[in-house]
């Protein structure tokens, strides 16, 4: 019952923010005439990186799930990032998640609670490193050109300290009487043990700020897309801002949230809807024809290697 509610809330969010977007468009018609395609080249470059840019999600992965005992083969890792996107963009709530989880429950045996715990640690060294850049590029903004907003640097900060504390102390809880809440308990204590695992804290931290780097990259070149030219620390601003949306991503693939909240941050730098929400919506259409095209075919892949995998195993 739960799931049908979250699934109708993001489906009614996503109609919202569609009735928006086309009363936004039609109300500014003309201005957005004025934005035209400069480079349209660039969008096969961008179609690139995106697809790159699911390597150091795979490697994120790859380092959250090897203190608790598994280890996946480095296609099998990418084509699982690539599914997760997939379904992420077909369904609400972030439904790929429970794919990746499904798979690894039913092929690795790789519990539920270990996956949330997995799970917890890629967001909070995801959100930490994220909350970093965007405090770094906010200063050098500053710096240039003596633009601040206060809420931005409040809203950084605060993450950034909360997860330094989560980071740092982090207690191991004892296990109660109630089930439900040793659910909890485990997460907590799953994050526990990866936290303890130095290599894999650091490397996907280290993974990390070059996902963010690269989704900068991508911001840049979709304004050069329309002639646009953004600063290396607005780029850097906008992917950091940009990774929060994952806090709140209850549409599919989080359609129109991550767009709002680029149109929003950029706006607080000068730049306007127009221009910010062009430039968001060519980055949204390469990565809907990428995942529509990859998505369905790693899914293939993996349900037949998972097949004959079964078959395999079931003969020994």
């Amino acid at each position: 019952m739960k799931s049908n509610y979250k699934k109708l809330l993001g489906v009614i969010v996503l109609l919202a923010l569609i009735a928006w977007l086309g009363h936004y468009s039609i109300s500014n018609y003309e201005q957005f005439r004025e934005v035209s395609f400069v480079n349209l080249w660039l969008l096969i470059v961008i179609a690139i990186i995106f697809i790159i840019g699911y390597i150091p999600g795979s490697i994120i992965n790859y380092y959250t799930f090897l203190p608790l005992g598994l280890r996946l083969k480095a296609m099998e890792g990418y084509g699982l990032a690539i599914i997760t996107g997939f379904y992420n963009l077909i369904t609400p709530f972030r439904g790929g998640m429970a794919v990746r989880a499904i798979y690894l429950k039913k092929k690795y045996r790789f519990t539920y609670t270990n996956f949330l715990a997995t799970l917890a640690a890629s967001y909070v060294l995801i959100f930490f490193v994220a909350s970093l850049l965007g405090l770094l590029s906010v200063g050098l903004i500053y710096l240039k050109t003596e633009m601040i907003n206060w809420f931005i640097i409040t809203l950084f900060t605060g993450i950034f300290l909360f997860l330094s504390f989560i980071i740092l102390f982090s207690p191991t809880l004892p296990q109660t009487r109630y089930n439900w809440i040793n659910r909890f308990i485990n997460v907590i204590n799953g994050w526990n043990i990866i936290r303890k695992n130095k290599q894999a804290i650091i490397g996907i931290t280290l993974i990390s700020i070059f996902q963010i780097l690269l989704g900068a990259l991508s911001l840049y070149l979709e304004f050069k897309v329309f002639g646009m030219d953004l600063s290396i620390s607005a780029a850097i601003f906008l992917a950091a801002m940009g990774s929060l949306s994952l806090l709140i991503s209850i549409t599919p693939g989080g359609l129109g949230i991550s767009e709002a909240i680029i149109v929003f941050s950029a706006s607080t730098l000068g730049i306007t809807p127009i221009q910010s929400l062009s430039a968001a919506l060519a980055g949204r259409l390469v990565s809907v024809i990428v995942l529509f095209i990859l998505g369905p075919i790693f899914s293939y892949l993996l349900i037949k290697r998972g097949v004959s995998d079964d078959k395999e195993n079931s003969r020994k």
